[in-house]
């Protein structure tokens, strides 16, 4: 925690480093001070069947859900969810400049009794 899960539609005009996005997220979760490095897991989810609106192909879509244990208020999570936006809006600069689409950020609750997890060789 926290599970980080960047969606985007296959014609996004941008073509970033998907793995230098993840972790420039990751240093922006890191600059909250909430959360430990080492739980922080992401993943980038390209969407090859997809339809945003009306459906018309030059419409495209970023999507960050970020998932964090229950319990923080509401003004944490905004705060969480404009330094993604922030990361986002800087690695999609076609998207934002001239695209059609949206960009998005949305922190959810995990709930913190259900959730479980082993660590494995934690160095």
């Amino acid at each position: 925690m926290p599970h980080l899960v960047l969606e985007y539609s296959a014609n996004v005009p941008d073509r970033p480093d998907f793995r230098r996005v993840l972790l420039d997220l990751h240093e922006a979760l890191m600059a909250s001070a909430l959360f430990d490095r080492k739980d922080l897991k992401s993943r980038a989810v390209r969407h090859d069947v997809f339809a945003v609106g009306d459906g018309a192909e030059d419409r495209a879509f970023v999507a960050l859900s970020i998932a964090i244990l229950d319990g923080r208020p509401d003004e944490v999570k905004a705060a969480l969810s404009e330094a993604a936006l922030d990361v986002l809006l800087c690695a999609f600069p076609r998207l934002v400049a001239g695209g059609r689409g949206a960009i998005s950020v949305e922190v959810r609750d995990l709930h913190r009794a259900s959730y479980q997890r082993v660590r494995i060789r934690e160095e």
